[in-house]
């Protein structure tokens, strides 16, 4: 990059200016892989890591709740086994429908961005870039649609605890997607936070589920595959989403010597999740779960106004999950945004234990142990990527 052209020959160091962000930023010229899988990270970019990981718990945190509260008060438990996947679609929708709301921020980091760097010239490869990044949009948003559907899927057709016991195999899966997609590397460390995280995933098997099927209801081929593949779609989504970053997003700004904003984050959450939102809607419609919302609103126990506070409520906090998760992508990989996506877990199902009464769900050993396990996955993580930004200064 121009910024790095210097004489091979100097009389003294050459002046280096630091710039202090005033929003949150990446530099461009950080993304470069090393042997650990980590990129050479500044150390303002701690800030950026904590605010994605606590949008991550939170954003998680209640969607998942309210998402117990929806399948307990609409009595499940009574449904016959021919509706017994009624509203698969219409969860898969609530994880993307809300991206709207996104658009704020993003057209505020757009403006902040282009005013300081509006003497940049333009990048004669932006027509290429757009190009390229609509089919990957595209691609990624089909993959939320389908990832979305079979998670939803397949809660409803196994036990909660075999659930997520398969569906822990996407910190097996990304891994290796990461590798291959994007020729990251792993160290001792990150490897600890992975099979650190895995337990971690694994222990949270006692948890409860709202919507979990009764035995005559179960359907372990049929759930276990929809678990699975459920697993491999989230691996691969994040995965992806960390190449239009290092391969699109990032070089698309190389050239004009500038930094890239947290506005690409909104930018790949928005796009992908209006493709995967009207797969969704044309999923619901082909389904007719249209007829079957009012039918649940008007039996819906605690009243219509908490049926769609419920369901509002759904759709903004996944959309606070995305923040954290693409945000984490895009800070640091997409080893550390599973890791943390996964290592949330035991946090819900404690707070599932707290707000609801599910039969035969308490705080055990399982869970307290799940808690501590997600400590360290995380400590490990974090302890590899300060010594990387000491290296790096």
């Amino acid at each position: 990059m121009a910024q790095n052209q210097q004489p091979i020959f100097q009389t003294k160091p050459p002046e280096q200016f630091v710039q202090i962000p005033i929003n949150i930023e990446r530099d461009s010229s950080t993304t470069r892989m090393n042997q650990t899988g980590i990129t050479n990270r500044k150390p303002n970019h701690w800030p950026t890591i904590t605010i994605s990981i606590i949008f991550v718990i939170i954003g998680q945190s209640i969607a998942k709740l309210l998402e117990n509260f929806y399948y307990d008060k609409i009595n499940r438990s009574e449904y016959n086994e021919n509706r017994q996947n009624d509203g698969v679609w219409t969860q898969s929708l609530l994880q993307t429908v809300g991206f709207p709301l996104l658009l704020l921020p993003f057209l505020i980091f757009i403006t902040k961005n282009k005013r300081n760097h509006h003497q940049q010239p333009p990048i004669t490869s932006d027509s290429i870039h757009v190009k390229s990044l609509a089919v990957i949009y595209i691609c990624i948003g089909i993959i939320m649609a389908v990832q979305g559907r079979l998670a939803a899927m397949g809660k409803l057709e196994i036990p909660f605890g075999v659930f997520t016991l398969i569906y822990t195999t996407q910190l097996f899966f990304t891994p290796i997607f990461a590798a291959f997609i994007n020729k990251i590397k792993f160290n001792r460390w990150v490897v600890i936070s992975v099979i650190l995280a895995i337990i971690t995933g694994a222990l949270t098997l006692s948890s409860s589920f709202g919507g979990e099927p009764d035995e005559a209801e179960e359907n372990y081929a049929r759930g276990s595959w929809a678990a699975l593949f459920a697993g491999i779609c989230f691996a691969l989504l994040l995965c992806n989403i960390q190449n239009v970053f290092d391969s699109y997003i990032f070089k698309r700004t190389e050239t004009t010597n500038k930094k890239t904003s947290f506005a690409s984050v909104f930018e790949v959450i928005i796009f992908s999740s209006l493709v995967a939102t009207i797969i969704s809607v044309v999923g619901l419609l082909i389904a007719g779960e249209q007829h079957e919302l009012k039918r649940e609103m008007n039996g819906f126990s605690k009243g219509k106004g908490s049926y769609v506070m419920a369901m509002v409520g759904q759709a903004v906090s996944w959309q606070v999950y995305w923040v954290g998760i693409v945000g984490l992508v895009y800070s640091v990989s997409s080893v550390l945004s599973n890791v943390i996506s996964v290592i949330t877990w035991p946090i819900v199902s404690v707070l599932v234990v707290i707000f609801f009464n599910f039969m035969d769900d308490e705080f055990d050993a399982f869970k307290g142990v799940a808690l501590v396990t997600a400590v360290l996955s995380a400590a490990a993580y974090f302890f590899r990527l300060h010594k990387e930004n000491r290296m790096a200064n």
